[in-house]
């Protein structure tokens, strides 16, 4: 007998492939449900997948309190440069921009971890063994008694932090419903947020090292989160575990869901007999991972992970009238303000719309920034105008905070693991995130030899004119991946494009010159 439901306004028939399962002791709840799922059961549903999301999302808070450590512990060691086994530690310009950087280095080396056993082990296992290095390489830096015992807790710290944050994000955009993908893959921004805003929170009134212990903390919740977790419904299917992938997918997606239409999705999108390595040199995948790469170099050279590192540095050099320490909280409550915002956009306007509008604000707010530190570096002694303008460079600053956070931090992210079928998803978001964590480590690593270069106000320019190329290439490359399936996301459609003729003229020449 054929059973009839109704999803949304919609009529489907009961999948074919669920007919294998009717002499099955579990056949029964494999079937879908007559009716329609109520407001209500829609909203505790996808309270339940947040639950997972979140628990998930723990190893990006993680990768927030490691990032973020750098900008109070600095300032506490200028103050107070004890450890706390009693010793004295004094770091370089070059050691302080290490701080920050060898986590970037780090999270590289991890992401390539879980590019190359991610699919092996699963999400979830990869994720229980991160918390390892995490802890670790906290415990060691709160002991750490000289620079180089600290950079190299730094090192570890950074791995753990990359290989968690890589695999939580491809789980996040696995068991997520395709209607709220992008807000889904959003919370894992917003953890970062909460993380490096925890810390910062925090190192106002601890030492660095007792900071650095409270960097074990997320870790310890994570590896405790992982065991309550469901396994990732696509990597059971590139697996061959059809069934249990159907029961995992009807916990998810409800008892009204039609699940014959996702599950014959995912295998299409993952049937390939090819290697792996050969379908990433696949030329349309090829030119997916250059174009989410360069959405990275956008979002690390528009001064991005600058002003999450050194904040206090940089507010305290800009003459901002607070105190950098306070400073740097309301920079990371903004943060915060922007990825909520980000949330509520990414899947009403679309992952183009928010990048544009975030990088424009970002570009708008740098030149000003720039402008203001040339005028008042130039300003004679006995100019005193300056003084009364404080509020100006910390305006600028936190605009183009806010800016960087509406989509030119998340969206990457979350392009990165959508553009990309799950069989080489690991390998393809790893490569993705290596090179997000590298040019995170250049930018990081360069920040005093650039300032000196380029000077102070030259570097705010420079960071602008990153922004405004991001605006020109989201609108002639970035494809919109907004409320679409695999198939629909393999079909670039130039009538989203605001000038369609430009956009298909400027990417057949480009490609022809990188391909």
């Amino acid at each position: 007998m054929s059973i009839v439901r109704i999803q949304g306004s919609r009529m489907a028939s009961p999948p074919e492939d669920f007919e294998e399962f009717e002499n099955d002791s579990h056949g029964a709840e494999m079937l879908p449900v007559k009716g329609r799922e109520s407001a209500t059961e829609r909203r505790l549903r996808l309270l339940k997948q947040l639950g997972f999301v979140i628990a998930a999302s723990m190893s990006q808070f993680s990768l927030g309190s490691n990032t973020s450590w750098p900008s109070p512990a600095l300032s506490d060691i200028a103050v107070n440069n004890s450890t706390w086994l009693g010793t004295d530690i004094t770091l370089t310009a070059a050691q302080k921009d290490m701080t920050g950087s060898l986590v970037s280095l780090g999270c590289l080396l991890g992401a390539w971890c879980v590019g190359a056993v991610g699919t092996r082990l699963g999400r979830r296992l990869c994720l229980q063994f991160t918390a390892i290095p995490l802890l670790v390489g906290s415990i060691a830096l709160s002991l750490s008694t000289n620079v180089y015992v600290m950079l190299g807790a730094r090192l570890l710290q950074g791995f753990g932090s990359g290989s968690s944050s890589a695999a939580g994000t491809l789980y996040v955009v696995e068991v997520a419903d395709t209607s709220v993908r992008g807000a889904m893959t959003t919370v894992c921004t917003l953890a970062i947020v909460l993380g490096g805003l925890f810390v910062v929170g925090v190192g106002c009134v601890l030492h660095w090292y007792h900071l650095a212990l409270v960097c074990a903390i997320p870790p310890i919740i994570l590896l405790i989160g992982t065991f309550f977790l469901p396994k990732s419904p696509a990597l059971l299917l590139v697996r061959g575990k059809r069934l249990e992938a159907v029961r995992t997918l009807r916990r998810l997606r409800g008892p009204y869901a039609n699940l014959q239409s996702e599950i014959q999705m995912l295998e299409m999108k993952n049937s390939s007999q090819t290697t792996d390595w050969k379908k990433i040199l696949n030329r349309r995948t090829a030119k997916r991972l250059a174009v989410v790469v360069m959405l990275f170099a956008f979002q690390h050279f528009c001064g991005n992970y600058v002003f999450i590192v050194h904040t206090a540095r940089i507010l305290e050099k800009v003459g901002a009238p607070w105190d950098p320490d306070m400073g740097t909280v309301l920079v990371t409550a903004v943060r915060l303000a922007g990825t909520m915002v980000s949330i509520f956009l990414v899947d009403r306007m679309g992952r183009r719309s928010c990048l544009v509008a975030s990088h424009a604000i970002a570009s708008a707010s740098l030149v000003m920034l720039g402008t203001y530190v040339y005028l008042a570096e130039g300003a004679p002694d006995e100019n005193t105008s300056f003084s009364s303008l404080g509020w100006v460079p910390l305006l600028c600053v936190v605009t183009a905070v806010f800016g960087i956070f509406l989509g030119a931090h998340p969206v990457p992210y979350c392009l990165a693991a959508e553009y990309f079928p799950t069989s080489i998803r690991s390998q393809t978001f790893s490569i993705c995130y290596s090179a997000a964590m590298l040019f995170s480590f250049l930018v990081l690593q360069v920040y005093s030899p650039m300032q000196d270069a380029l000077t102070h106000p030259g570097l705010y320019w420079f960071y602008s004119a990153s922004s405004c190329l991001a605006v020109a290439f989201t609108l002639i490359f970035v494809e919109e991946t907004k409320g679409k399936n695999y198939e629909e996301i393999q079909i670039f459609t130039p009538s989203a494009c605001v000038c369609p003729k430009v956009c298909v003229a400027a990417r057949k020449l480009l490609s022809e010159l990188m391909f």
